[in-house]
Parts: C-alpha cells; sequence; structure tokens
C-alpha cells in the first residue's frame, strides 16, 4: 500500500516515513486508533516503504518486487497476525490467511465487523492465542529470506489472550536481529502494560468529515450528497462510512434503528421494545457495538443543540429535523447516566454478554431516563 492511498493522517505519514530515511526505526510500535481511522493501513504502508528498493523521500515506489510483494500481502519476510476464531484443526492465522488477505486487498480500513463476517460467525469474536505467538517467534528467528528486515504485523494486537501476550514480550524484549514488531490496536486498555512500555505509540486521530466525504466519493465512487450526509455521522471512521454507503442510498440504518427505539422508549412500549431487540439481537456483535456508538453521538449532538445551538450541530436535514424535536429529553440531569449505561454495554457486548437480555435492560434504564 503507497502511503498516497491512504485518507488524510499527513502528519503520521510524515513522522513514519522520516524514521526510515533517518535510520532510526523503532523496532516496536504500536499503531492506536480505530481501523477505520487508518491504523492498519498507515502500519501496511509504512512496512511497504521500509522495503521499497526504490522509494522516493515521500513514497514507495509500487512497482518494485517488493512493493508488489507487499500490496500482495505475500512477502516472505512480513507476517500477519489476527484474531481467529478457534477450532479443532485451526489455530492460528495462517489457516485463515487466504479469507482475509482477500479481505484487506479489497479494503485495507475492514473492520473487525467485516471479518467476523466474511468467516460466517459474526456472534463469536475472534482470538490470537498462544499457537500463533509460538508460530510468530518461529517464524521470525529463522534468517531473513531477501536478506533484510522481517515483519511481524499484528491486525486488533487487543485480542490476545494471556498466553500470547507474554510470548509477544519476550520476542519485543527480545528481538531477533533486525525483527520488527508493528501492533494495531483500536483499544489498548487490554494489553499487557508490559508491552505499551515497550513500545513506541503511533496515535492514530479519527478522520474529518471532509475527509471521510472525499473518501467516499473518490474511492468508491459515492454520489457527493450522500457522502456529505454520512460523513456527518460515523465519528471519523471511514470503515463504518463505507458501510453505510452500503446499505444503500435510501436509508441510514443505524438512524432508522435509534428513531424506533427511541420512540418505543419514550411512549414505554414494554411489547414494541421486545420486538426491536430481537430484531436488534439479529445484528451480530460488530453490528450492535456500531449502533451503540451511533445512539451516544445523537445523545451528544442533541446536548450540543442545547447549548449551542442546531446551527452548529454536524448532522444530515432528517437528523436536525429528528434531533430539534428529542433535545429537550436529552439534558444535563441524564446525559451523564446514558453515557455510562451506553459505554457499559459497548464494554459488555464486546465481552459476548447477551444482546437481547442487555438491550432490554438498556431499554428499561431509558424509559426513566428520556424525560424532559
Amino acid at each position: 500500500m503507497l502511503f498516497k492511498e491512504i485518507i488524510g493522517q499527513e502528519l503520521v505519514k510524515q513522522n513514519l516515513i522520516q524514521t526510515v530515511n533517518a535510520e532510526r526505526i523503532s523496532h516496536a510500535q504500536l499503531f492506536h486508533g480505530k481501523l477505520g481511522y487508518g491504523s492498519f493501513a498507515l502500519a501496511l504502508a509504512y512496512t511497504q516503504y521500509i522495503f521499497c528498493t526504490n522509494k522516493t523521500s515521500q513514497d514507495s515506489c509500487g512497482g518494485c518486487a517488493s512493493c508488489l510483494k507487499i500490496s500482495q500481502l505475500s512477502h516472505p519476510d512480513v507476517h500477519f497476525s489476527f484474531p481467529v476464531q478457534l477450532e479443532a484443526k485451526k489455530k492460528t492465522s495462517d489457516d485463515f490467511v487466504s479469507e482475509w488477505r482477500e479481505m484487506i486487498q479489497n479494503s485495507a480500513y475492514s473492520s473487525e465487523q467485516d471479518w467476523y463476517h466474511k468467516t460466517g460467525n459474526e456472534n463469536k469474536k475472534g482470538l490470537i492465542g498462544v499457537d500463533e505467538s509460538k508460530r510468530i517467534a518461529e517464524k521470525i528467528s529463522l534468517k531473513s529470506y531477501e536478506g533484510g528486515y522481517k515483519v511481524s504485523l499484528f491486525w486488533l494486537a487487543e485480542n490476545m489472550n494471556a498466553a500470547a501476550a507474554n510470548k509477544l514480550l519476550k520476542l519485543i524484549e527480545e528481538p531477533p536481529e533486525k525483527t520488527l514488531i508493528f501492533l494495531c490496536a483500536e483499544s489498548i486498555e487490554s494489553i499487557l502494560p508490559t508491552i505499551l512500555s515497550r513500545t513506541q505509540l503511533i496515535k492514530v486521530s479519527p478522520l474529518n468529515d471532509a475527509q471521510i466525504s472525499q473518501g467516499l466519493t473518490e474511492i468508491l465512487g459515492a454520489d457527493n450528497q450522500r457522502a456529505t450526509e454520512i460523513a456527518c455521522y460515523v465519528n471519523g471512521d471511514f470503515s463504518l462510512a463505507t458501510n453505510e454507503l452500503e446499505m444503500g442510498e435510501e436509508k441510514s440504518f443505524y438512524f432508522d434503528s435509534f428513531v424506533s427505539w427511541m420512540r418505543l422508549c419514550f411512549k414505554k412500549d414494554v411489547a414494541g421494545a421486545v420486538k426491536f431487540v430481537a430484531e436488534v439481537q439479529k445484528m451480530g456483535k460488530e453490528k450492535q457495538k456500531a449502533f451503540l456508538l451511533f445512539v451516544l453521538s445523537v445523545f451528544q449532538k442533541s446536548l450540543m443543540g442545547n447549548f449551542v445551538g442546531m446551527q452548529n450541530v454536524k448532522a444530515t436535514e432528517e437528523q436536525k429535523k429528528f434531533i430539534q424535536n428529542f433535545m429537550p429529553y436529552i439534558h444535563e440531569r441524564n446525559i451523564g447516566h446514558l453515557h455510562e449505561i451506553m459505554s457499559e454495554a459497548y464494554y459488555h457486548i464486546d465481552r459476548n454478554a447477551n444482546a437481547k437480555i442487555l438491550f432490554l435492560d438498556l431499554s428499561f434504564d431509558l424509559f426513566k431516563l428520556i424525560k424532559k
């Protein structure tokens, strides 16, 4: 992947390029930010730039043998690790690499949700297990095939279990010669503090609305108006924007679901809430998490509308119309509790809580909290 193919993140790109040109590449680096912000895309472009045999001062050439191999995710000295849904005979990334490679070649911004959809099991969280760490340790202990660097690149490194993380720590503390370890993580809370302390942190921030809109139009050929609308509510995440675009021009899935839910909660319609929760349960875990983040964003926009006026709120016209009527019910007396219950729900969904019970409990909380 070329740096010029990455949306935004210009400062991060320049800093990465500078480390290569100054020959000051840290052997362990952590790219912290959502995949939809470009964290993995940056790590992949960085790897390609390091290996490129005909690089310029600003980017890899894209045409040398190393660039071609990395763009195909098939360079013998670049090893990828990612969460897999462990089976009796399939325990490492090598067992699923064809499917993962196909997904990433389609989009380097692909999300965890996209991966589980690809594998056909959206309700089971993948892990990077101890067998994976053993595999990586064996591979990078070997001599480089092409005589240069060896790179181990972890996609969603926070999904490592404790045994795998401890083995990785040993590799970071005592890396083989000319070995680079790049971790990409959306959340770093579950990564061992000893790993965090031994890696160079690269913060990848959300994209702005203009960058999202431009990416949708130039990369995916979206209509300008539709791209602008989507950019307003995906919170800088190009992966979410891509998924929203693919849902169709006619509707916003998350927004329509949110409106339906709030109307049920406002009416304290228990039977309706039960039916709604049954539909949410069918979404799959990653979509449920994305939906909760969307709900939080609308709560925040509603509160902002109360304090600074709707003219300063970024949303589609349809959303603004709804928020104008909804914002009297979101205020300083309930926003703290609303944020707390949504954040806790996200945490528990991520850890495989029963979605039906969780969203029904949320509905009952909202019956009490959504009021003037």
